[in-house]
């Protein structure tokens, strides 16, 4: 292996790790919080945070996969980029105020929800420096620093929101301490870039050189826009046309798929750059290294959504107490379109690497408007359940919509993965089997386990999962 292979590999280890580190502990954080805030506090917080999740798009406009790209290409860019990105949003960032300013006031919100959309929104603002600073970072592939930032900052955050609930709920007063523990996070950001790059902080207007690039980055922006409203406009509409209870519902059974996805993120990380060759050179190789992804996940997610499904009313009610019983059944509608979700970092990947990323954004904003159309009808009538029935079926359409394109550029083996589906149905339900027999002598943590081990003793047997995939497996872990 190169020395630039090395390094490639280092950089996903340390990332990978890092982002599965960071989602654990967001999760551990967001299930106290959550137990000690109540379903309607709890639907407030998350409300704001996803108000201006959609508005975070006029901030960034899809720059930073750009930035990271044209940095990696050339070391020499770097303080011109910076100096341009730090320029252009200032008129960003103004501009993205006034709108959501203009926004709040115009839909009506409450006094205090106004309060906790503009704290959120200067959170927005630093958040999208940070990022910005770290695109930087890797173009000059080093992912080390970013991963001990991101790992650091959620656990500051953490610890200090622990601390900060045992003297106070005020919604505020969190949100400022996520807030604070951002700010120290750009300026770490902003020290690597002075003392490890050389680079000055400084501002630069060069309007020719905006217009030069704004047409290379449009469909970026589109793409990661249509992204962000479809993950977070179902939350702003269980708000105003339910109530802050059921997105409290919703927002707990959202955070645990949410969690799950770092799975397929780090399959996908190491899965495109090699989808990106196999296109050009060895469709071969392209053809089995998607079919081997999709084998994967299918052995995952499927007992992963028996499992999740069948013992959802336990988990909710252990980690999240009663008053969160109405997050059950969006709990089970949302991780029953696990499998569909998760294939889709392969299949969004193929058609990135297939230079097809203009079809892979329409397929993402047609599922987009399907899904605020769905809750538009659903939340209405259904509330929390609604918004995990529009998800689920918006998230089949995407895949649906993806897998289409992705049968003109590759020959998918069908009848393979029609047998390793109907095998791992079948080692599923065995292990729904142990686990409902189980509850009766051990609790649902120890009876799940059992389970765990059942099915994949079975998958042995009948031979899914063989002592080959197993070694590939940990070789990619040594080899990392």
């Amino acid at each position: 292996m190169s020395n630039e292979q090395t390094k490639i590999a280092a950089n996903t280890t340390w990332f990978t790790l890092a982002l599965i580190l960071q989602k654990i502990i967001s999760f551990v954080y967001f299930t106290y919080l959550a137990r000690v805030l109540g379903a309607e506090n709890l639907g407030q917080y998350v409300f704001a945070l996803s108000f201006v999740t959609i508005f975070s798009i006029i901030v960034d406009f899809g720059s930073n996969h750009f930035i990271t790209r044209e940095v990696a290409k050339d070391h020499l860019l770097s303080q011109k980029l910076l100096s341009n990105v730090f320029g252009f949003k200032i008129f960003s960032s103004i501009l993205s105020v006034v709108i959501i300013f203009l926004t709040v006031n115009l839909l009506g919100y409450q006094i205090l929800t106004k309060q906790l959309i503009y704290i959120a929104t200067f959170l927005m603002l630093v958040e999208s420096l940070v990022i910005s600073c770290y695109a930087i970072i890797r173009g000059w592939h080093n992912l080390k620093y970013e991963s001990f930032g991101t790992v650091t900052v959620q656990l500051l955050i953490t610890i200090i929101g622990i601390i900060t609930l045992q003297f106070t709920t005020n919604l505020q007063v969190l949100l400022f301490v996520l807030l604070a523990v951002n700010i120290l996070n750009l300026f770490y950001a902003l020290s690597l870039l002075y003392w490890k790059l050389n680079l000055k902080i400084k501002f630069s207007f060069d309007f020719d050189y905006w217009k030069k690039i704004f047409l290379i980055i449009l469909p970026f922006a589109l793409s990661a826009g249509f992204t962000k409203v479809y993950g977070a406009f179902d939350q702003v509409l269980l708000s105003k046309l339910a109530s802050n209870v059921a997105l409290g519902y919703y927002a707990v059974a959202y955070k645990l798929t949410f969690a799950l996805q770092f799975l397929p993120l780090a399959l996908v990380a190491s899965l495109y750059p090699a989808m990106s060759t196999y296109f050009t050179h060895d469709k071969d190789m392209l053809n089995k290294a998607f079919t081997r992804a999709v084998y994967y996940l299918l052995i995952l997610t499927i007992p992963l959504s028996f499992g999740i499904i069948f013992l959802a009313d336990k988990f909710i009610l252990t980690l999240y107490t009663e008053e969160y019983i109405g997050s059950i059944l969006p709990l089970q509608i949302l991780i029953a379109s696990l499998i569909f979700l998760f294939i889709n970092f392969p299949l969004g990947s193929l058609l990135n690497a297939a230079n097809k990323q203009s079809r892979n954004t329409l397929n993402i904003g047609l599922a987009m408007i399907f899904n605020i159309l769905l809750n538009l009808f659903l939340i209405p009538q259904f509330q929390a359940v609604g918004a995990a029935i529009a998800s689920f079926l918006s998230t089949f359409i995407l895949f649906l919509l993806n897998l289409f394109i992705a049968k003109s550029l590759l020959k998918i083996d069908y009848k393979y993965l029609l047998k390793v589906t109907i095998k791992t149905l079948f080692a599923s339900t065995f292990m729904i089997i142990i686990i409902f027999f189980s509850l009766q002598y051990f609790n649902w943590l120890v009876s799940a386990i059992f389970g765990s081990l059942f099915y994949l003793i079975i998958q042995i047997i009948i031979k899914s999962i063989t002592s080959r995939d197993i070694k590939q497996v940990l070789l990619s872990f040594k080899r990392n």
